[in-house]
């Protein structure tokens, strides 16, 4: 697919002649993307005093894609720009975009590189506890927001030996095996139930060989917390082991945010550590790093509501293989601002989204079921209706690829939102 934007709406008086591409070449951004059904490549310039997006193209993937193939269709994107413009971006010698300080030759290289992937696939998780109406519901509810697949939900019974939930283990090949269960305040009776759990799970853990074994987290009662990893560094050999806040603390006092950072910053180590994205991390000159899709979106939403001075917003980016919820509210006199994500596969609403805002940003296809939003009502006290739009739409689905250069140029990320990305109540913008 390609989009070539044609004149931009006129910002300030015009050139008094008709740049080249060339010309802006310093300050060119080449802004990269990489998901595991998608590539896009973004060229953005300074085009009469805001930075534009001059054009873009994307490699659509199959599910059977791996990352090497992820890796490959950005670098076809980018040769893709190289073809509809006649110009140099690629350095083919060193495998990687080609910086235009290297080479002062005209139409060759880019000011920066920009790139914001995740290629690691949901993180297959076995979940057990003591009891499916708590600590289990607790859990699978905070599971619903993670990035993460449940394979299995395990309650504890006297038939099942340690040989046999190995075997099942291997049959599952789970990436995180998660143990719940017990309030804070509780009898020993329950603690001593919660213990014997997790040992049983941890000896039929240790029965698998060392590069099958899964990492070990613990989200229950954490009185028992520090025995309960003991006892798995002891049996597994010191495997990986950790622990979260209690997914259920007490009746009707459920917490996710624990968990949820512990499986994030899992899923995102298992993603870097993958050869492709250490190759896409070459690609990047310091003091770039590398970024996750993830955080790309949840720092476009911020900068958005900031840009637009709202109290709060709630953005979803509908990608191919997960959908990403973000809710950024703003600082107030209250407390500080807070980000919420919750990322759920395609299609679906777990219950906890019922609590949120509407959705007012959309990046990709709207969600078949989801409302859109009215215009907001007049504010109390005001004798005139809001002028706000009630919704911002990007149904190509960049808003990721380019908020990610929000890392090192934010005002160029929101220049490039607001002129070429972002489309007020369905409203395409006009051309000049």
């Amino acid at each position: 697919m390609t989009r070539l934007h044609g004149q931009p709406r006129p910002l300030q008086a015009p050139a008094s002649h008709s740049p080249r591409l060339a010309d802006f070449a310093p300050q060119t951004i080449l802004a990269l993307a990489a998901e595991p059904q998608r590539a896009v490549a973004v060229l953005i310039e300074p085009v009469e005093g805001i930075y534009r997006m001059v054009a873009w193209q994307t490699v659509e993937l199959s599910e059977q894609a791996g990352p090497e193939r992820c890796a490959d269709a950005l670098v076809q994107a980018v040769n893709r720009l190289e073809s509809q413009f006649s110009i140099t971006l690629w350095d083919r010698q060193k495998d990687r975009p080609y910086a235009n300080a290297s080479s002062p030759a005209a139409g060759e290289g880019v000011g920066q590189t920009v790139v914001v992937a995740d290629l690691q696939p949901p993180l297959r998780v076995w979940l057990t506890g003591l009891s499916g109406g708590g600590s289990l519901a607790a859990a699978e509810a905070a599971l619903a927001g993670a990035l993460c697949n449940p394979v299995a939900t395990y309650l504890p019974s006297p038939y099942h030996s340690a040989n046999a939930l190995a075997k099942e283990l291997r049959l599952l090949r789970p990436e995180v095996i998660l143990v719940v269960g017990g309030y804070e305040q509780i009898g020993w009776r329950i603690q001593e139930q919660v213990l014997a759990l997790s040992r049983r799970v941890i000896e039929a853990a240790s029965l698998l060989s060392a590069e099958d074994r899964p990492l070990f987290c613990y989200a229950g009662n954490r009185a028992s917390a520090e025995p309960v990893l003991a006892h798995w560094r002891q049996l597994s050999g010191g495997s990986a082991a950790l622990a979260a806040d209690n997914v259920l603390a007490a009746p009707g006092n459920g917490g996710a945010a624990s968990l949820h950072s512990v499986l994030a910053q899992l899923h995102w180590q298992k993603s870097v550590d993958l050869p492709a994205m250490r190759r896409l991390a070459e690609w990047l000159d310091p003091p770039l790093t590398l970024s996750s899709t993830q955080w790309a979106f949840a720092q476009g939403v911020r900068l958005w509501m900031r840009r637009q001075r709202l109290p709060e917003l709630h953005g979803l980016y509908a990608g191919g293989d997960r959908w990403l919820h973000v809710w950024a509210q703003e600082a107030s006199e209250q407390g500080g601002g807070s980000l919420c994500i919750s990322c759920v596969r395609p299609g679906e609403r777990p219950n906890a989204l019922s609590e949120w805002p509407a959705i007012r940003l959309v990046s990709g296809k709207w969600p078949p079921g989801w409302p859109r939003p009215s215009r907001p009502a007049k504010a109390p006290g005001s004798s005139r209706a809001s002028t706000m739009p009630p919704y911002w739409w990007d149904p190509l689905g960049l808003v990721p690829v380019v908020a990610g250069i929000g890392q090192s140029a934010p005002e160029a990320a929101l220049q490039v939102l607001a002129a070429d990305i972002l489309e007020e109540n369905n409203q395409e913008f006009p051309a000049a």
